[in-house]
């Protein structure tokens, strides 16, 4: 906690004025530092700017992700070293929670100043209230899912008291967070339904608005969309099912109200730049190119196809194949000594035995997005809904439009690589094809939540940890570190940082109500046994 009143306090000045003020953002719009006015459409890019890292394929988090959450989910191939399963480590966990609360409290500045507007003016702000909020509950969201119950409802408050005691915050129960969330969420798309914005607004979010161009239609679309996330996360296992179920099958029963991103046109997106906080192909080069976390791992072959007769169509743009012409994943079945081996074979320049994130697509690719939602993922989570009856219709054809979209998305990003030519996409009757050749008809579950697996790969291994932590799909299996105590198997969930121990014990220990606070303590929508040990 003390780093997180230290950032407050540090920031202090610069939120009174804008809490945005990057050199990078001056082509997005006006840089509020340089204003002594207030403005609600900056603060809601703070709260943006502030998720950044967390929103979007930066360095830092990708380092992260991939050897945690990357590793866990069992989309990044690793080997069987000593500490494998400690993630990227505490002080790398600490600066995930610090950096939340950053973004919590360039919240609560906006929140602050938009309650205090006069009412006759709200109507030119609230959109941008709105926005904010929901960015940051995307990553409350996230970091309820990697540590359960967090502070939030007394958090970020010290930049307005400076009394340090005072804004200790207790903890709230994930499951009134998960609940504000899903209410919050609905909030937002009621307010956007049918509605045009007040003339100020809709000239200042066109000025403000890098993500989505000022268009609430979109917007509309990302909040539904994002609703549908958090829902069907907690529609499987534990206190909110009832909840999650009522709320997918209201979203997907009406989708005239509740619109989605069903298209790949309607994709959430954040454009790559030149500049330091958008440069995406120089992040995921520098954070993942030459290391082993760009390595295919021995369930994505499997999942692929990879090297039989009917490979996956996405195949060629999801990773370089070996000089051979294979693709091998790294996998857990082999012994150190053997992966070490083989990741030590090199031959024409730089191909390895193992097969590696297409260069083209990812890590040399001035067209990688930031993601914040795709039409694939819609597609795999109405199937999902489908197949379980928690609303009402077809799970086989939107399992089949949803490889169809991933085949689509893959391929349109592969073609704005310039590392290489484009590849050329296959066509929709194939894509179809192979689709069906992959149904189960017998476990739906397992084929729909396979390929969501695959789709979210490498670009979003958080939500392929969130699929196989729930549900148990694809079935994904580890080999046990005899040479860690603490973490011989991949973590349920991430132990509270170093700083809440240290400065917030109390709150803590209340929140804990004396249970041991473990990595292997499954969450609330966790499935128990969600992976296989083999020896």
């Amino acid at each position: 906690m003390k780093k997180i009143y230290a950032l407050a306090l540090g920031c202090a000045a610069l939120l009174a004025t804008s809490s945005c003020s990057d050199d990078k953002f001056t082509d997005q719009y006006q840089d509020p530092s340089k204003t002594q006015t207030v403005s609600c459409p900056a603060l809601m890019v703070g709260v943006w700017q502030a998720s950044n890292t967390w929103m979007n394929p930066v360095y830092y988090r990708y380092y992260v992700s991939s050897t945690t959450s990357g590793l866990f989910s069992g989309v990044i191939g690793h080997t069987n070293s000593k500490d494998r399963f400690a993630g990227a480590g505490q002080g790398y966990f600490n600066e995930r929670w610090r950096n939340f609360y950053n973004t919590v409290t360039q919240y609560r500045v906006l929140e602050t100043e938009f309650n205090n507007l006069p009412e006759e003016e709200k109507e030119d702000y609230r959109i941008f209230y709105l926005l904010g909020r929901t960015v940051m509950e995307e990553q409350l969201y996230e970091v309820c899912s990697a540590w359960g119950g967090v502070p939030f409802s007394e958090a970020g408050t010290l930049w307005a008291t400076g009394d340090v005691e005072a804004s200790k915050p207790k903890y709230d129960s994930d499951i009134d967070l998960y609940r504000m969330i899903l209410s919050d969420l609905d909030e937002v798309n009621t307010y956007l339904n049918g509605r045009s914005l007040t003339a100020n607004a809709s000239t200042y979010l066109n000025a403000e608005d890098y993500v989505n161009n000022g268009d609430i239609t979109l917007w509309r679309k990302y909040v539904n969309s994002l609703r549908l996330r958090v829902a069907t996360h907690l529609a499987s296992n534990g206190d909110l099912v009832s909840e999650a179920r009522a709320a997918i099958k209201t979203m997907l029963e009406n989708p005239g109200t509740y619109p989605m991103v069903d298209l790949n046109s309607d994709n959430i997106t954040v454009p790559q730049t030149d500049d330091d906080q958008f440069d995406f192909d120089r992040d995921l080069q520098n954070a993942i190119e030459n290391s082993t976390y760009n390595r295919m791992s021995g369930p994505m072959q499997r999942a692929l196809n990879a090297n039989t007769n009917n490979p996956d169509p996405r195949l060629e743009v999801l990773y370089d194949s070996n000089w051979n012409n294979e693709y091998i994943g790294l996998d857990p079945s082999e012994t150190l000594t053997e992966q070490e081996t083989n990741m030590s074979i090199s031959t024409h320049g730089t191909a390895k035995y193992y097969a590696a994130l297409d260069t083209s697509t990812f890590t040399r690719n001035p067209g990688f997005p930031g993601l914040w939602m795709t039409a694939a993922e819609v597609a795999f989570m109405k199937a999902e809904a489908y197949a379980n009856n928690w609303a009402t219709g077809n799970a086989k054809s939107e399992y089949i439009n949803g490889i169809k979209l991933s085949t689509e998305f893959y391929f349109d990003l592969n073609s704005t690589g310039t590392y290489r030519d484009p590849l050329t996409p296959p066509s929709a009757a194939e894509v179809e094809a192979y689709a069906e050749t992959q149904w189960d008809a017998s476990n739906p579950q397992k084929s729909i939540l396979t390929q969501r697996w695959i789709h979210h790969g490498a670009i979003q291994e958080y939500e392929a940890w969130n699929v196989v932590r729930r549900t148990g799909y694809p079935e994904i299996y580890f080999k046990r570190d005899p040479q860690s105590v603490a973490t011989p198997l991949p973590l349920d969930r991430i132990q509270y940082p170093a700083d809440e121990k240290d400065y917030n014990s109390a709150n803590l220990n209340a929140h804990l109500g004396g249970k041991e606070d473990s990595w292997y303590a499954p969450l609330n929508w966790m499935k128990s046994n969600w992976y296989t040990t083999v020896e």
